[in-house]
């Protein structure tokens, strides 16, 4: 497998100077970006995966593409689910920014397949103080478990599980309970009536509702009823 070096050479070869400066712009405290575009990032990932214990070893910290990848390798390497938690367990203080955090969290397709043992610790991260702990745990359930009944209610009540303030962390309940509403329009109704979330997390979230183009003009019409 490559070296660090070998890795950022790589990544140098693909980067696009204007992308990263139109990119990083619109994340806050991002780290340094080489304006290595997501599709190019992701086939070399599935290159890097085949050897997930070296290429984790040699990929650094410092790039916001190193980290991205970090996180794509995890998701994309053949592991035991036990290991894979351990690993995303030490890459979640580096996925701190929106964009880190919820890329990691869209390649986590494989938790749905075993909600026993992911459900649980989703459900504990939601409540943990860190800002982007809890927003992966919250964006993990929207985009893995909304599927099925079960997995919708599992969803609301980590969202009103949620201790974090952090902007980030409320932002990311107010995307997993609009999530719900327009996959479930009467339980989101249901929950929202509810005194269940903060003004500025239910407000959010109705917002978003509003903003789905799966969500009907009377179902608008009647969130919009619950702004606070």
């Amino acid at each position: 497998m490559p070296t660090r070096e070998e890795i950022v050479a790589h990544l140098e070869q693909l980067a696009e100077p204007d992308y990263a400066r139109f990119s990083s712009s619109l994340i806050p405290h991002c780290p340094p970006m080489l304006g290595v575009r997501l599709p190019a990032l992701r086939r070399y990932a599935r290159v890097l995966a085949a050897d997930p214990d070296a290429s984790l070893a040699a990929l650094g910290t410092e790039l916001f593409e190193e980290r991205m990848l970090r996180g794509m390798v995890i998701s994309y390497a053949k592991l035991p689910d036990e290991t894979r938690r351990a690993l995303l367990e030490a890459h979640l203080p580096l996925a701190d920014n929106w964009s880190l955090c919820d890329s990691a969290a869209a390649g986590c397709k494989w938790m749905a397949k075993t909600p026993e043992f992911w459900l649980p610790w989703l459900r504990e991260l939601a409540r943990r103080e860190a800002e982007f702990s809890a927003r992966f745990g919250l964006v993990c359930l929207l985009d893995h478990f909304t599927a099925t009944p079960e997995g919708r209610r599992q969803t609301l009540q980590a969202c009103t599980e949620l201790e974090s303030t952090s902007l980030y962390a409320r932002l990311g309940a107010a995307w997993a309970v609009s999530i719900v509403a327009v996959k479930e329009p009467a339980l989101g109704l249901d929950f929202l009536r509810q005194p269940q979330l903060d003004d500025f997390t239910q407000n959010k979230a109705i917002q978003k509702i509003c903003e789905s183009r799966r969500a009907t003009p009377a179902y608008r019409q009647a969130v919009r009823q619950m702004r606070r």
